[in-house]
């Protein structure tokens, strides 16, 4: 990912890039740390990362490119707190989002909504959001900025990708758990898609003894899936990413189906189910969508 002229920590940089570079990037992430202005100017960058076709992303030269810095993108909706300040968010403004996520886009593949000095959202709002994160729209994406973690309440948190901008803030609490719980899921898909029962339970050993990981992991699975089911009727949304890669391997059925196991399994976690049963029954379950549809 091209950050132009923005000084990121090498850590952060390189986890954006990864993500954004893959078409792995959560649907939902959190910038934290540095300044207003950092803060903003990253969202903006991601945001054209994540809709320039140019490489290295984002190209900063393109149409694209430069509606997004100009504001004038369709797809684009910022939304600005006043920094310092809470409830400066109505719950109404996070209402409006809502049912804007859920028009299709004029020009990208997904609309992208940023919510800057979103320490803005009291807890209404914040639920409001939260309700939009739980069930995402497959053309929504959300960049939330805001000072620190810890204007968010907990279930917001267990929703988004963290990324904190400033060194000092790097190594924020719950950071090393989200890319734990990504690079699972990205590795669970790719050994979904060698077909090998073998591999694919080796795949989600990650997991074992992290129910917290593992729910994340799940959840990150679920957007992914949900990605693959839009890149088999727009072959131009994820590019070479994994998710575009899964979509060509299998049917609209297998991957509902995959969808509808995980979405299981959290809910037995949330029950308290035992750690090491629900690890296996990843492995077996997702592995018997497979083998009932054929293959």
């Amino acid at each position: 990912m091209n950050f132009g002229k923005l000084q990121l920590n090498e850590e952060v940089a390189r986890r954006l890039s990864a993500a954004v570079d893959s078409g792995t990037l959560s649907h939902a992430v959190l910038l934290t740390g540095g300044t207003e202005k950092e803060r903003k100017e990253l969202s903006v960058l991601l945001a054209q990362a994540l809709l320039c076709t140019n490489q290295p992303t984002p190209c900063l030269k393109c149409d694209v490119c430069k509606k997004i810095k100009n504001g004038i993108h369709p797809d684009i909706i910022i939304t600005s707190g006043e920094a310092g300040k809470q409830r400066s968010i109505k719950i109404d403004t996070i209402r409006d989002i809502r049912q804007r996520a859920y028009i299709m886009p004029n020009e990208a593949p997904y609309q992208i909504f940023i919510i800057l000095e979103a320490s803005g959202m009291g807890e209404e709002a914040q639920n409001a959001l939260l309700k939009i994160l739980e069930e995402p729209p497959v053309t929504a994406r959300f960049i939330l900025a805001s000072r620190s973690r810890d204007d968010f309440r907990q279930t917001i948190l267990s929703r988004v990708t963290p990324f904190a901008i400033s060194e000092d803030s790097g190594q924020a609490a719950g950071e090393k758990e989200n890319a734990k719980a990504a690079k699972a899921a990205t590795d669970i898909f790719t050994a979904l898609l060698s077909k090998n029962e073998y591999k694919i339970m080796l795949s989600t050993g990650a997991l074992e003894k992290d129910k917290k990981t593992f729910k994340a992991a799940l959840e990150k699975m679920i957007l992914m899936l949900r990605n693959s089911v839009v890149g088999k009727y727009n072959d131009s949304a994820f590019s070479d990413s994994v998710e575009m890669r899964f979509s060509q391997a299998y049917s609209a059925k297998e991957i509902i189906d995959m969808q509808n196991v995980l979405k299981t399994l959290i809910a037995d976690a949330d029950k308290n189910a035992n750690d090491n049963l629900l690890v296996t029954r990843l492995a077996t379950e997702l592995a018997g969508c497979i083998e009932q549809n054929g293959r």
